[in-house]
């Protein structure tokens, strides 16, 4: 009896995450959503100058698209695709909880590829857009228009997240899984999802 209450024991905190699992799910508006990142990593990652500024921008009832921009590369594409979902579907979500309550919302894709959620309680569609560039002199972020600017390896000396005027710059220094089933780039979005999670 005593081995099987061990095992058990053991069982339940490598499940819950309590010896270096990680935490992977958050409950928010009224589900679980799960991450791609390690909750618990993603929390450490610094955002400049603070936290406020990614509200700022992103929470701002006038936004009307956020361009998610990357610089196309081979190796580290499938990285950005991956994250320009996990922005556009939990963005989506927080949008709903912030602005739509419970209420229904519309989606519709606009002729330049954009997806946009229509939310019916402020009249106005938050719009997203995918944008491979070749040079940053490309982006013209403004208040409705920010950009969310994804740097992996090739570009980024640090895991981080910079905000500069209607500019969100999320970087990911390393892509590599060893010992992990996450990548740096992976962190530094959920935490952008995380700050704009709370209430």
């Amino acid at each position: 009896m005593k081995k099987f209450l061990i095992f058990s024991l053991v069982f339940v905190l490598l499940f819950s995450g309590c010896l270096g699992g990680g935490i992977y799910e958050k409950y928010y508006a009224g589900d679980i959503r799960h991450f791609r990142g390690n909750l618990i990593e993603a929390e450490k990652i610094n955002v400049y100058p603070n936290e406020s500024a990614i509200k700022d921008i992103l929470l701002n009832s006038e936004v009307y698209k956020i361009y998610i921009a990357f610089f196309p590369n081979e190796t580290e594409n499938s990285y950005y695709y991956a994250s320009t979902f996990e922005l556009t579907n939990k963005l989506g979500i927080i949008f709903r909880h912030k602005f739509q309550g419970n209420e229904s919302i519309g989606i519709v894709n606009e002729t330049d590829d954009s997806q946009c959620f229509i939310f019916y309680s402020i009249g106005k569609p938050k719009c997203f857009k995918s944008l491979p560039i070749n040079s940053t002199d490309e982006l013209i972020p403004t208040k409705i228009e920010p950009v969310i600017l994804l740097l992996g390896p090739s570009h980024a000396n640090k895991t981080a997240v910079t905000v500069e005027h209607s500019l969100i710059i999320v970087e990911g220094k390393d892509f590599s899984t060893d010992n992990r089933n996450y990548v740096d780039l992976d962190l530094s979005v959920d935490k952008i999802l995380l700050v704009l999670m709370e209430d």
